[in-house]
Protein backbone atom coordinates (compact mmCIF):
# COMPACT_ATOMS: atom_id res chain seq x y z
CA UNK A 1 0.00 0.00 0.00
CA UNK A 2 1.41 3.53 -0.80
CA UNK A 3 0.77 5.82 1.82
CA UNK A 4 2.65 9.13 2.73
CA UNK A 5 4.80 8.48 -0.39
CA UNK A 6 5.96 5.69 1.54
CA UNK A 7 5.04 1.56 0.37
CA UNK A 8 3.63 0.44 3.54
CA UNK A 9 3.44 -3.33 3.44
CA UNK A 10 1.48 -5.35 6.35
CA UNK A 11 3.61 -8.22 6.21
CA UNK A 12 1.37 -10.68 8.93
CA UNK A 13 -1.68 -9.64 7.44
CA UNK A 14 -2.90 -10.55 4.28
CA UNK A 15 -6.73 -9.54 5.46
CA UNK A 16 -5.37 -5.88 4.87
CA UNK A 17 -2.95 -5.97 2.45
CA UNK A 18 -2.23 -4.44 -0.54
CA UNK A 19 0.00 -5.33 -3.20
CA UNK A 20 0.29 -1.81 -4.99
CA UNK A 21 3.77 -0.16 -4.32
CA UNK A 22 6.34 2.11 -5.99
CA UNK A 23 9.86 1.06 -5.90
CA UNK A 24 10.74 4.79 -6.06
CA UNK A 25 9.64 5.47 -2.33
CA UNK A 26 11.11 3.98 0.94
CA UNK A 27 9.23 1.27 2.57
CA UNK A 28 8.12 0.62 5.55
CA UNK A 29 7.18 -3.09 7.04
CA UNK A 30 4.48 -3.78 9.62
CA UNK A 31 4.91 -7.15 11.45
CA UNK A 32 3.76 -8.70 14.70
CA UNK A 33 6.45 -8.96 17.25
CA UNK A 34 6.99 -8.75 21.05
CA UNK A 35 7.72 -4.76 21.66
CA UNK A 36 9.80 -3.01 24.00
CA UNK A 37 9.06 -2.95 27.68
CA UNK A 38 9.30 1.21 27.63
CA UNK A 39 10.12 3.08 30.96
CA UNK A 40 7.79 6.07 30.61
CA UNK A 41 3.89 5.77 30.01
CA UNK A 42 1.68 9.00 29.51
CA UNK A 43 -1.40 9.35 31.21
CA UNK A 44 -4.67 7.55 29.12
CA UNK A 45 -6.23 10.37 26.58
CA UNK A 46 -9.37 9.04 24.16
CA UNK A 47 -8.32 9.19 21.03
CA UNK A 48 -10.98 8.33 17.88
CA UNK A 49 -12.91 6.49 20.50
CA UNK A 50 -10.35 4.36 22.43
CA UNK A 51 -8.27 4.97 24.97
CA UNK A 52 -4.84 5.42 24.09
CA UNK A 53 -1.72 6.34 25.83
CA UNK A 54 2.28 7.16 24.70
CA UNK A 55 5.46 5.09 25.33
CA UNK A 56 9.20 5.90 25.32
CA UNK A 57 12.38 5.82 27.36
CA UNK A 58 12.74 9.19 27.10
CA UNK A 59 11.17 12.85 26.85
CA UNK A 60 8.76 13.29 23.72
CA UNK A 61 11.34 16.51 23.23
CA UNK A 62 14.21 14.68 22.59
CA UNK A 63 12.75 12.63 19.77
CA UNK A 64 14.97 12.44 16.48
CA UNK A 65 15.46 9.91 13.88
CA UNK A 66 16.70 7.07 16.25
CA UNK A 67 14.05 7.80 18.83
CA UNK A 68 12.06 4.88 20.16
CA UNK A 69 8.76 4.96 21.57
CA UNK A 70 5.37 3.44 20.88
CA UNK A 71 1.62 3.39 21.55
CA UNK A 72 -0.47 1.51 23.33
CA UNK A 73 -4.22 1.61 22.31
CA UNK A 74 -6.07 -0.20 25.10
CA UNK A 75 -7.51 -3.73 24.49
CA UNK A 76 -6.30 -3.87 21.09
CA UNK A 77 -2.88 -3.57 19.77
CA UNK A 78 0.39 -1.68 20.94
CA UNK A 79 2.27 0.09 18.38
CA UNK A 80 5.93 0.69 18.41
CA UNK A 81 8.53 2.44 15.99
CA UNK A 82 11.90 0.97 15.31
CA UNK A 83 13.98 3.23 13.94
CA UNK A 84 16.96 1.73 13.65
CA UNK A 85 15.10 -0.74 10.99
CA UNK A 86 12.59 1.59 9.83
CA UNK A 87 9.71 -0.48 10.66
CA UNK A 88 6.96 -0.50 13.02
CA UNK A 89 6.04 -3.69 15.09
CA UNK A 90 2.70 -4.19 17.28
CA UNK A 91 1.58 -6.88 19.76
CA UNK A 92 -2.20 -7.97 19.82
CA UNK A 93 -4.48 -7.64 22.51
CA UNK A 94 -7.77 -9.10 23.02
CA UNK A 95 -9.83 -6.58 20.58
CA UNK A 96 -7.25 -7.23 18.28
CA UNK A 97 -8.74 -6.65 14.55
CA UNK A 98 -6.33 -6.50 11.43
CA UNK A 99 -8.83 -3.63 10.12
CA UNK A 100 -8.03 -1.80 13.45
CA UNK A 101 -4.26 -2.45 12.78
CA UNK A 102 -4.64 -0.52 9.59
CA UNK A 103 -6.79 2.15 11.04
CA UNK A 104 -4.23 2.94 13.80
CA UNK A 105 -1.11 2.84 11.91
CA UNK A 106 -2.30 5.32 8.88
CA UNK A 107 -5.06 7.30 10.56
CA UNK A 108 -2.79 8.23 13.65
CA UNK A 109 0.97 6.11 14.35
CA UNK A 110 2.60 7.16 10.98
CA UNK A 111 1.59 10.44 11.38
CA UNK A 112 2.94 11.18 14.19
CA UNK A 113 5.97 8.78 12.98
CA UNK A 114 6.63 11.58 10.22
CA UNK A 115 6.23 14.90 12.73
CA UNK A 116 8.67 13.80 15.64
CA UNK A 117 11.08 13.16 12.79
CA UNK A 118 10.51 16.21 11.56
CA UNK A 119 9.94 14.72 8.03
CA UNK A 120 6.44 16.54 7.14
CA UNK A 121 3.96 18.70 9.15
CA UNK A 122 0.80 16.99 8.72
CA UNK A 123 -2.34 19.16 8.69
CA UNK A 124 -5.95 17.72 9.13
CA UNK A 125 -7.57 18.27 6.13
CA UNK A 126 -8.79 16.96 3.13
CA UNK A 127 -7.22 18.04 -0.38
CA UNK A 128 -8.01 17.13 -3.80
CA UNK A 129 -6.61 17.74 -7.17
CA UNK A 130 -7.87 20.35 -9.54
CA UNK A 131 -6.44 20.66 -13.19
CA UNK A 132 -3.26 18.67 -11.24
CA UNK A 133 -3.01 20.99 -8.59
CA UNK A 134 -3.41 19.92 -4.71
CA UNK A 135 -6.15 22.13 -2.95
CA UNK A 136 -6.84 22.03 1.07
CA UNK A 137 -10.40 21.71 2.63
CA UNK A 138 -9.75 23.06 6.25
CA UNK A 139 -12.69 23.19 8.66
CA UNK A 140 -13.32 22.73 12.89
CA UNK A 141 -14.84 19.43 13.66
CA UNK A 142 -18.09 18.62 11.85
CA UNK A 143 -17.25 22.17 9.60
CA UNK A 144 -17.99 20.28 5.97
CA UNK A 145 -14.63 19.13 5.28
CA UNK A 146 -14.96 15.49 4.88
CA UNK A 147 -18.96 16.82 2.91
CA UNK A 148 -16.96 18.87 0.73
CA UNK A 149 -13.94 16.38 0.09
CA UNK A 150 -16.03 13.79 -0.92
CA UNK A 151 -18.00 15.96 -3.31
CA UNK A 152 -15.33 16.51 -4.94
CA UNK A 153 -14.63 13.04 -5.56
CA UNK A 154 -18.01 12.40 -6.96
CA UNK A 155 -16.99 14.98 -9.86
CA UNK A 156 -13.74 12.83 -10.00
CA UNK A 157 -11.24 14.82 -8.82
CA UNK A 158 -8.63 12.46 -7.90
CA UNK A 159 -7.57 12.36 -3.47
CA UNK A 160 -4.72 13.06 -1.80
CA UNK A 161 -6.54 13.08 1.82
CA UNK A 162 -9.44 12.69 3.72
CA UNK A 163 -7.88 13.43 6.98
CA UNK A 164 -4.63 14.05 7.47
CA UNK A 165 -1.67 15.38 5.19
CA UNK A 166 1.76 15.99 4.95
CA UNK A 167 3.26 18.93 3.88
CA UNK A 168 6.82 19.41 3.18
CA UNK A 169 8.84 22.09 2.61
CA UNK A 170 11.39 22.28 -0.68
CA UNK A 171 13.65 24.74 -2.04
CA UNK A 172 11.02 25.54 -4.68
CA UNK A 173 7.86 25.86 -1.97
CA UNK A 174 5.75 23.71 -0.23
CA UNK A 175 4.63 20.57 -0.91
CA UNK A 176 1.40 18.33 -0.25
CA UNK A 177 2.21 14.88 0.48
CA UNK A 178 -1.02 12.52 -0.24
CA UNK A 179 -1.92 10.28 2.54
CA UNK A 180 -3.39 7.26 1.92
CA UNK A 181 -6.27 6.02 -0.97
CA UNK A 182 -9.59 5.77 1.75
CA UNK A 183 -12.20 8.10 2.17
CA UNK A 184 -14.50 8.59 5.40
CA UNK A 185 -18.07 10.87 4.19
CA UNK A 186 -19.77 9.67 7.38
CA UNK A 187 -18.79 9.83 11.15
CA UNK A 188 -17.46 6.27 12.37
CA UNK A 189 -14.75 5.82 15.20
CA UNK A 190 -11.76 3.27 14.17
CA UNK A 191 -12.88 3.48 9.82
CA UNK A 192 -10.31 4.30 7.51
CA UNK A 193 -13.95 4.52 4.85
CA UNK A 194 -14.02 3.20 1.71
CA UNK A 195 -11.16 2.32 -0.46
CA UNK A 196 -10.64 4.75 -3.97
CA UNK A 197 -8.84 3.96 -7.03
CA UNK A 198 -8.63 7.56 -7.96
CA UNK A 199 -5.48 8.10 -5.77
CA UNK A 200 -3.15 10.82 -6.69
CA UNK A 201 0.31 8.95 -4.32
CA UNK A 202 3.18 12.00 -5.63
CA UNK A 203 3.86 14.80 -4.09
CA UNK A 204 2.54 18.04 -5.68
CA UNK A 205 3.75 21.58 -5.27
CA UNK A 206 0.64 22.99 -3.14
CA UNK A 207 -1.39 25.12 -4.38
CA UNK A 208 -4.44 26.92 -2.64
CA UNK A 209 -6.06 26.35 0.82
CA UNK A 210 -9.76 26.97 1.56
CA UNK A 211 -11.15 27.12 5.03
CA UNK A 212 -14.81 26.18 4.93
CA UNK A 213 -16.64 28.95 7.22
CA UNK A 214 -20.88 27.57 7.96
CA UNK A 215 -23.38 29.83 6.81
CA UNK A 216 -27.16 30.21 6.58
CA UNK A 217 -28.57 28.13 4.26
CA UNK A 218 -29.69 30.82 2.09
CA UNK A 219 -26.24 32.37 2.47
CA UNK A 220 -24.22 34.13 -0.41
CA UNK A 221 -21.54 31.63 -1.36
CA UNK A 222 -18.42 34.11 -1.30
CA UNK A 223 -14.68 33.52 -1.55
CA UNK A 224 -12.59 36.14 0.47
CA UNK A 225 -8.47 35.76 0.55
CA UNK A 226 -7.18 35.94 3.79
CA UNK A 227 -4.31 38.07 4.62
CA UNK A 228 -1.94 38.34 7.74
CA UNK A 229 -2.99 36.43 10.88
CA UNK A 230 -6.00 34.95 9.72
CA UNK A 231 -3.79 32.94 7.20
CA UNK A 232 -1.47 32.02 9.72
CA UNK A 233 -4.24 30.48 11.71
CA UNK A 234 -6.17 28.63 9.08
CA UNK A 235 -2.76 25.97 9.11
CA UNK A 236 -2.27 26.33 13.32
CA UNK A 237 -5.78 25.35 14.06
CA UNK A 238 -5.19 22.69 11.34
CA UNK A 239 -2.54 20.94 13.08
CA UNK A 240 -2.73 17.08 13.63
CA UNK A 241 -1.34 17.19 16.68
CA UNK A 242 -0.12 19.12 19.51
CA UNK A 243 2.85 18.30 21.48
CA UNK A 244 3.75 21.22 23.57
CA UNK A 245 7.60 20.80 22.92
CA UNK A 246 6.89 21.50 19.09
CA UNK A 247 4.92 24.60 19.18
CA UNK A 248 7.67 26.90 18.71
CA UNK A 249 9.38 25.57 15.43
CA UNK A 250 5.28 25.04 13.67
CA UNK A 251 4.45 28.54 14.58
CA UNK A 252 7.63 29.06 12.38
CA UNK A 253 6.83 26.65 9.59
CA UNK A 254 3.47 27.87 9.84
CA UNK A 255 4.74 32.10 9.48
CA UNK A 256 6.86 31.14 6.98
CA UNK A 257 4.22 28.37 4.35
CA UNK A 258 1.35 31.70 5.14
CA UNK A 259 4.04 34.16 3.08
CA UNK A 260 4.24 31.10 0.02
CA UNK A 261 1.01 30.01 -0.16
CA UNK A 262 -2.60 31.84 -0.89
CA UNK A 263 -5.58 30.75 1.99
CA UNK A 264 -9.26 31.40 0.66
CA UNK A 265 -12.01 31.77 3.44
CA UNK A 266 -15.10 29.94 1.76
CA UNK A 267 -18.79 31.24 2.74
CA UNK A 268 -20.74 27.42 2.86
CA UNK A 269 -24.09 27.63 3.35
CA UNK A 270 -25.56 24.90 5.26
CA UNK A 271 -27.62 23.31 2.97
CA UNK A 272 -26.79 20.25 0.75
CA UNK A 273 -28.66 21.53 -2.24
CA UNK A 274 -26.14 24.58 -2.44
CA UNK A 275 -23.07 21.87 -2.96
CA UNK A 276 -22.89 22.67 -6.63
CA UNK A 277 -22.78 26.13 -6.07
CA UNK A 278 -19.73 25.79 -3.85
CA UNK A 279 -18.16 23.87 -5.85
CA UNK A 280 -18.24 26.01 -8.61
CA UNK A 281 -16.78 28.71 -6.79
CA UNK A 282 -14.11 26.67 -5.37
CA UNK A 283 -13.16 25.53 -8.42
CA UNK A 284 -13.34 28.91 -10.68
CA UNK A 285 -11.10 30.56 -7.74
CA UNK A 286 -8.64 27.40 -7.84
CA UNK A 287 -7.76 27.79 -11.83
CA UNK A 288 -7.93 31.09 -11.78
CA UNK A 289 -6.46 31.74 -8.80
Amino acid sequence: MIAFHHNIFFIDESAVEDERFNAAFESIDVSESGTHEFVYRSEWMEISGRQVRYLSDTAFANADRSFLWGMEIDTVVTLQWDAGQRRILYAKEKGYRPEYLRFWVLHTFLPLVFELERRYRILHVGSVLVEEKPILFSAFSFGGKSTMTDYFLRQGHPLLSDDSLGIEKREDGYYAIPSYPFHRPYREVEALGYHTENFAPEPRLLHAVFTLKQAAPDADVRIDELKGIEKFKAFHYSSFIDFDFMKRERFTFFTEMAKAVPVYRVNVPWDLARLPEVYDAIVTKAVSG
